[in-house]
């Protein structure tokens, strides 16, 4: 009588257990908010031996093609699933893009409390949404970011096994609501005429932040470009600048040697004035360096405070807001990432074409740049069509103050 087989690994995936053959996998899993590695075993129904082995490798390879495995505990709640997703993400995007699921997520998290991801319909997905305006006065592009992300998360749940559908894919966001919350103005659009951009600079001359507004204009530079500018990236002798390396402020202030996208990376020519210009920040820092000594922060970036410690991301933005609040002949809700608009304004008023703006600028999507040529030109033409529609319709003169007739 022939001696039964050990138990034991007979191919890829395939043990022999107790004269039979069984599929074996390896699964991520999480339970108690960790993640672990777990073994599955599958009957095959077939005996252990060798005709048989060939066959459960066939059945293993068609079981892995074919079906989608559940990876996760299926009473999982929705906060330590959604930090399951978010360790994903950490490995997907950039540091910048990461904070923003980080911070979507906390919401999720704080109103789904324990409730597990197979338990989340419709009508708590609403109520979550309507709540986001309702108690927390979130605006419509948050809440609408919110939401993809929510839904990103569903749909990952369904892909796993733990959802037969995605109870976020029908909800819409309440318009009313929506209309309700949202701010008078996307003040992100507002952006400086050709005019107000020289006003806007002579008035602030004489400010430390002078020729990091100047810059930011001239090239239309994003704030973790021109915060990122070093003095290596400016050639004195060839008179360009390179912008090739970036600050930005996501869950820390990550400098790094990468732009936004592929098309941010670009190099400008300067001019002899722009040389000057930067010759004279050199020479200023070289006197801060030798008036403060010891103290002072080396560093080769160029922008920076006069002890040469680096400004916080939001630092130029916070002065920007505080100038602009003073000159009240100027746009009020013009934001500091509003100056990279007025580049395009300016170079629309100068009459470049669409394309040449895009490489300046350096915008990834040509949309991008039409959606604010559009507005430019919008409101140039209205104004052309104020100053000839002036003295056609006459108007009576309300100079004379008592005049009541």
């Amino acid at each position: 009588m022939a001696r039964p087989k050990k138990d034991g690994r007979r191919a890829t995936g395939i043990q022999g257990k107790k004269g039979y053959l069984y599929i074996v996998t390896s699964q991520p899993v999480i339970r108690d908010g960790a993640k672990k590695i777990e073994k599955r075993w599958i009957a095959t129904g077939l005996t252990d031996t060798p005709e048989n082995v060939k066959k459960a490798s066939d059945s293993r390879s068609k079981l892995l093609g074919n079906k989608s495995i559940p990876v996760t505990d299926r009473n999982i709640t929705l906060p330590d699933y959604t930090d399951y997703i978010l360790s994903k993400k950490k490995r997907e995007v950039s540091e910048t893009t990461y904070s923003a699921y980080f911070y979507r997520a906390n919401r999720i998290k704080e109103y789904f409390s324990d409730i597990k991801v197979k338990d989340v319909n419709e009508a708590m997905v609403e109520s979550f949404l309507d709540g986001l305006f309702e108690i927390q006065h979130v605006q419509p592009r948050t809440v609408k970011d919110i939401k993809v992300f929510l839904g990103s998360i569903m749909a990952m749940a369904v892909k796993e096994g733990i959802l037969t559908y995605n109870p976020v894919k029908e909800v819409v966001i309440n318009k009313n609501l929506a209309a309700k919350y949202v701010k008078d103005k996307n003040t992100d659009e507002e952006f400086f005429s050709y005019e107000e951009a020289q006003d806007f600079l002579n008035r602030v001359k004489d400010h430390e932040l002078y020729e990091l507004f100047y810059l930011t204009l001239f090239f239309g530079l994003r704030r973790e470009e021109i915060l990122g500018l070093r003095w290596s990236a400016i050639d004195f002798k060839n008179k360009t600048m390179s912008i090739n390396h970036t600050v930005t402020r996501g869950l820390t202030i990550n400098r790094s040697n990468t732009t936004k996208t592929i098309s941010s990376a670009r190099e400008y020519p300067l001019t002899q004035e722009q040389i000057e210009m930067f010759n004279l920040l050199k020479k200023k820092e070289d006197a801060n360096r030798m008036l403060c000594g010891s103290e002072y922060y080396d560093s080769d970036y160029i922008f920076k405070h006069a002890d040469g410690s680096l400004y916080y991301p939001d630092y130029p933005s916070k002065t920007f807001t505080k100038l602009i609040r003073k000159m009240p002949e100027l746009p009020q809700d013009i934001t500091f990432h509003g100056l990279r608009s007025s580049c395009v304004s300016i170079l629309v008023h100068q009459g470049m074409d669409v394309k040449s703006i895009q490489k300046w600028v350096g915008h990834a999507d040509i949309d991008t740049t039409l959606r604010i040529y559009a507005k430019v030109k919008d409101k140039e033409s209205k104004k052309e069509i104020s100053d000839a529609m002036t003295g056609i319709l006459p108007l009576k003169d309300y100079t004379d103050n008592n005049d009541t007739t």
